[in-house]
């Protein structure tokens, strides 16, 4: 985690946080100890469509804060029968702006609580659908005010009878000012009068909070990608906006109310793409959403600068799925075959996609669930919590808090240095308050609650998986569980069908016929990844993953490879093993997956389970494993038997085996036909070769005493001695390898250096040189992994074929791990001109420099070079 080696205990000893059976206790953080939350009470919550505005792909869409029953009780006691009575939490998130705020009572829950089916306003919102090649309009409204369901605060001016409605609200999380942020209160560490620049002072915001929403992998103009710079402030009654060019009045002192509402890049970038659709001011912005391109799992989220890891972290975040209505199942690269569905479409609300039919809903019929998985930590009073100081990091106390109630890690030491900031301390610190450079939380959270449950019908379901955490790896497996011993691989019986095939004509023959086999863990079919389905069906499974060949063998096996037929082992094409490994996704990426529940007996029970670490991840064989009893579960599945046919697409079978319904079932992984869209590009116009570096102070050295304290060397500068080393990391950047081979960091403020040409195609060779691994994600292309190798030549540490490529990297993606002591390269078209970022989504990272502008063409403002 540091980069420094000193000789104090590790968390992990100095807290105990090793049992007799050597299980890693929980993550620290928060006052509600993870495992007093009872796991697999509540239902999982299958999300709904959000409604458009009435007028067809138009959507007015606020961001607001309420309440959310994320732990066990309030609304959930209504469905599960139990008495749990964890209090609700605040949090942030989107929903159609002119509803009103939520109200669970009537299902047992609360005032401005949400679930709640008066209101679309829920954490995660509700799923956007697009149509592939029609466009979406958005106003994305911030209505973070007092009551916004009140205020209205829409643009125009806001009546005196709404005043104290309409009054902003402050961040729920510790906002670090000295971060090169969105700064709306104009007042720059160096003393620049302006927005968007370190601040000055060690003290958390209260002001205003600025939004501006990303669609992630969304091909679409610069000025609606959600430039991180293009944010704005709610039009609230309390606020004086002020010109964004205060530079130009050096007498001007920002007053009480006084802030600058808009960001530096606001409404720069109308026109100059092409498309004049950004329109920023009173509260809303404008964008327009292309949408032409493949069928895709996206998402959206907020970006603002330097906030990001605060504002997602409180919510606001939610599926964008675009469809292609003129392909088979409604999914570009798709050649034959039919999925699991339906999935929930607009107009259905809360009641009907997560009741039973017996409370008036219909949550049993649906096969196509998406599914955002995230941590968090929580208060005792429910609230979220979020560090809110650099020695939690450090594993180390505040200064002043050992031995006292307040203290974060009994028996640790103090974390004694001077931090950034010129208004706190006249000693020079580059070292940030309250920024942590990693976040780890010690609770589970699928959908919106703890470690959820999905009562399964014995069909094929498909699972669009999203890793929505700020921080943390997931490498994702199905064994089966005792539920009553809580042992796992418990081996079941899985009862399936078969036939014959024609070998030289590839058709099924002959009679269905049944067999049976043992189950200990099931299969995830990775049909597609975040830009496009693939080109070939993939099986993973802990220590697995094969591109499956369509129609290989006669039969369709869930314990493939492990079955042998005719003394041959059944595998496909880039059969590839690894050391613990399950379905791997970093911060961002998302996994379109099937899993195939046929055949299972009746109560079987099925446990998501997660094995990548608690810290920050470097790539399999991991150093360590996430706490067995709160984040190495996610959530588990249980098989009933009565909701089989519940679905058009569950299977329909008669006593000898004959499928009734072969035009509507969902066809098995084995047999679809995938085609992919096509991966192919040209010959790069321009090879590109970047950099990821992690920093230390410049300014700080630290040593340890004998108390286990962390001080700074009054007067040292790195680099240091006396065995004192500098603090860090103190932040991750990026930047390029100039062409005498140094690499060169960019900050997020410095002259703008990659500017490729419209319709260029590039590859970037991302050269980790940090200890850990990073998602990387690029704005506006979709890209190929071409390759990984290590630097300086030789295998990849990312195990499997020769160039370093996992099986499900043969596609369309728009996130990448780059992964330590590796060159990743990726290829992608340049095609639309604008002003662009790329960055690590390691949303810490991305808030402390590890992001960076691009331009495409020659549109962007002469300022930024």
């Amino acid at each position: 985690m540091n980069n420094y080696k000193l000789s104090r205990l590790s968390l992990a000893v100095i807290m105990g946080a090793f049992t007799a059976s050597g299980a890693q206790a929980y993550v620290p953080g928060g006052t509600l100890n993870p495992n007093d939350i009872p796991k697999y009470v509540t239902p999982l919550v299958i999300p709904p469509v959000m409604n458009d505005t009435g007028i067809g792909d138009d959507y007015d869409i606020g961001m607001r804060q309420f309440q959310q029953q994320i732990l066990p009780g309030g609304i959930w006691n209504t469905l599960n029968g139990r008495n749990d009575s964890f209090p609700p939490t605040t949090v942030w998130s989107y929903g159609p702006a002119t509803d009103p705020r939520p109200d669970s009572r009537a299902l047992g829950g609360g005032q401005n609580v949400a679930p709640a089916p008066n209101s679309q306003f829920n954490y995660p919102a509700y799923t956007i659908e697009a149509v592939k090649d029609t466009n979406t309009s958005v106003d994305w409204i911030n209505q973070l005010v007092r009551r916004a369901d009140r205020c209205r605060a829409v643009g125009g001016n806001i009546g005196t009878e709404r005043a104290n409605d309409c009054k902003f609200i402050k961040h729920i999380l510790p906002v670090d000012q000295t971060l090169h942020w969105a700064n709306p209160k104009a007042r720059c560490d160096k003393g620049e009068l302006r927005t968007d620049c370190h601040g000055q002072t060690q003290m958390t915001y209260n002001g205003p909070v600025p939004i501006v929403t990303h669609v992630h992998g969304a091909h679409t103009g610069a000025s609606s990608d959600g430039y991180t710079e293009g944010w704005w402030l709610p039009n609230a009654s309390n606020i004086s906006c002020v010109p964004r060019d205060v530079n130009g009045d050096p007498s001007w002192r920002p007053a009480g109310g006084e802030y600058v509402c808009e960001g530096t890049i606001a409404n720069l970038l109308t026109d100059r793409d092409g498309f004049n659709d950004q329109n920023i001011g009173n509260g809303v912005g404008h964008f327009e959403y292309l949408n032409d391109q493949p069928s895709a799992t996206l998402w959206y989220h907020d970006h603002a600068l330097g906030m990001t890891r605060l504002n997602v972290y409180a919510g606001p975040a939610g599926f964008w799925l675009v469809r292609d209505p003129s392909a088979v199942s409604g999914e570009t690269g798709m050649q034959e075959g039919i999925l699991p569905g339906p999935a929930p479409i607009a107009g259905e609300d809360l009641v009907t996609t997560n009741f039973p039919a017996e409370l008036g809903g219909s949550r049993e019929k649906y096969r196509e669930i998406p599914i955002v998985i995230q941590d968090r930590s929580f208060n005792q009073d429910g609230s979220l919590w979020y560090p809110d100081n650099r020695a939690f990091f450090d594993e180390l106390n505040v200064e002043g808090t050992a031995g006292t109630a307040n203290e974060q890690y009994p028996g640790a030491g103090e974390l004694q240095i001077n931090f950034s900031g010129n208004n706190a301390q006249d000693k020079v610190s580059d070292i940030a308050p309250i920024w942590n450079p990693e976040a780890f939380f010690n609770t589970m959270v699928v959908n919106g609650t703890t470690w959820p449950e999905l009562e399964v019908a014995p069909s094929l379901y498909r699972f669009r998986l999203l890793n929505g955490t700020n921080a943390r790896w997931l490498s994702l497996s199905l064994p089966t569980i005792n539920p009553v011993t809580q042992q796992l691989r418990v081996p079941v019986i899985k009862d399936h069908w078969y036939r014959e095939v024609n070998t030289r004509n590839g058709q099924y023959k002959g009679p269905w016929m049944p067999y049976q086999v043992p189950v200990e863990e099931l299969f995830m079919y990775q049909i597609g990844t975040e830009q496009a389905l693939l080109p070939k069906v993939v099986a993973v499974r802990e220590g697995k993953a094969t591109q499956l060949n369509y129609n290989s063998q006669a039969w369709a096996f869930e314990q493939m490879p492990y079955i042998e037929i005719n003394n041959q082992l059944i595998i496909g094409e880039t059969d590839q093993g690894f050391d613990g490994q399950g379905l791997l996704l970093g911060p961002a990426e998302r996994a379109d997956v099937i899993v195939d529940f046929r055949g299972l007996p009746d109560g079987t029970v099925i446990r998501m389970l997660n094995n990548a670490p608690d810290s920050p991840f470097g790539g399999f064989p991991a150093d360590e494993l996430p706490d067995a009893d709160t984040t190495g579960q996610v959530m588990q599945f249980v098989v009933n038997h009565a909701l089989l046919g519940t679905s058009p697409t569950d299977e329909d079978r008669s006593a000898s085996g004959r499928l009734r319904n072969p035009d509507t079932a969902a066809t098995s992984p084995w047999d679809l036909r995938l085609t992919g869209v096509e991966s192919s590009l040209p010959t790069p116009t321009i090879t590109r070769e970047m950099v990821l570096l992690e920093e230390e102070s410049k300014l700080v050295c630290v040593s340890e005493d004998a108390a286990g304290n962390l001080f700074q060397e009054v007067g040292m500068l790195p680099p240091c001695d006396n065995g004192a080393v500098p603090h860090g990391p103190q932040s991750a950047i990026l930047g390029t390898i100039d062409a005498a081979g140094t690499s060169q960091g960019q900050l997020w403020s410095d002259p703008i250096s990659t500017n490729p040409a419209v319709g260029d195609v590039e590859d970037w060779r991302l050269y980790n040189y940090s200890a850990d691994a990073h998602p990387i994600h690029v704005h506006l292309v979709k890209h190929k992994v071409m390759g990984r190798e290590a630097i300086g030549g030789g295998q990849s540490v990312a195990v499997g074929t020769p160039n370093g490529l996992e099986a499900w990297e043969y596609g369309w993606k728009d996130t990448v791990n780059a992964y330590p002591g590796d060159v990743t390269t990726i290829r992608a078209e340049f095609d639309l001109p604008g002003l662009y970022v790329w960055h690590c989504h390691i949303v810490e990272h991305e808030d402390n420099e590890m992001m960076v502008p691009f331009c495409v063409g020659d549109v962007c403002p002469d300022k930024l070079f």
